[in-house]
């Protein structure tokens, strides 16, 4: 079994650029950046979409420290692009969701083998929790695939994402805090946590406390950037992991000025409300 090298120091107040949209989700990307594609090149165009934000000069590890990449996006080589800006690299290693929100992974061993061969730092998971009855069967699946995959090398994100418009939101929020504190002390790894903005700011605070926590992070699930941003700041060692808040307002039709003003002004923003 190979030892884990993964580094122990915790980054404070960078975030991680999530920017795993897979063929499933990009029509929606590519529809919000006012981007016209046909099931041929819409892969293409994402790509292009991702690499003129990456090449903005605010994408930068002066604010940002990871990006959650697709398979698709690793093999067209962003990872190295990346590296020379001193930002790390997550690959999305699931493949979607089952109803009952557990994960599928059937191609785990080789999406493992691929960052490795691209030289990833970590990976990520994500699951949707919907209802307490499936917390713990999710949440155990994550942690097993988890130690597997921390246990070959790679820091794992943990997504168990509870859906902002839940009807019983805070509950829920409280009962995976409880939940995530007994898998955590039995989980022999490190993992990254990637959380749904609570209603109840810092109710996910303690999980800091662990030592095989590496960071906590939220995600923005739809909120807008300025509501994610104002939710995010009242959480104490939370920084971001946002998709869409980051992305807000990008469309192809602006010029390269305008184009990194309203990115730059994103990450400043998402960078300001994390800790």
């Amino acid at each position: 079994m190979k030892t884990s090298s993964v580094a122990q120091e915790k980054p404070m107040s960078k975030f991680i650029a999530a920017m795993d949209h897979s063929g499933g989700s990009t029509g929606g990307v590519l529809k919000n950046y006012d981007q016209e594609y046909t099931e041929e090149n819409k892969m293409d165009l994402v790509h292009e979409m991702r690499l003129r934000m990456v090449n903005s000069p605010d994408f930068n590890s002066t604010n940002i420290w990871g990006a959650i990449l697709y398979q698709d996006t690793v093999e067209r080589g962003m990872v190295p692009i990346l590296k020379a800006k001193g930002i790390q690299s997550f690959l999305k290693v699931d493949s979607g969701c089952e109803e009952n929100g557990y994960l599928k992974y059937f191609k785990l061993d080789k999406m493992i083998d691929v960052a490795h061969e691209h030289e990833c730092y970590g990976t990520k998971m994500r699951s949707i929790v919907k209802s307490l009855d499936v917390m713990d069967m999710i949440l155990e699946q994550q942690f097993a695939l988890a130690e597997r995959i921390y246990n070959v090398g790679l820091m794992p994100i943990i997504e168990p994402e509870i859906p902002i418009e839940h009807p019983d939101k805070a509950n829920m929020e409280e009962a995976l805090f409880l939940r995530l504190k007994a898998f955590l002390d039995n989980y022999k790894g490190k993992c990254i946590l990637k959380l749904t903005l609570p209603e109840i700011p810092n109710t996910y605070w303690l999980l800091n406390q662990y030592q095989n926590v590496h960071k906590v992070v939220g995600l923005s699930g739809g909120y807008s950037t300025q509501e994610a941003c104002e939710r995010l700041s009242k959480n104490n060692n939370m920084s971001a992991s946002f998709s869409r808040a980051l992305s807000e307002r990008l469309t192809k039709g602006l010029t390269n000025e305008e184009f990194d003003y309203i990115i730059g002004f994103n990450i400043s923003n998402i960078a300001a409300a994390s800790s």
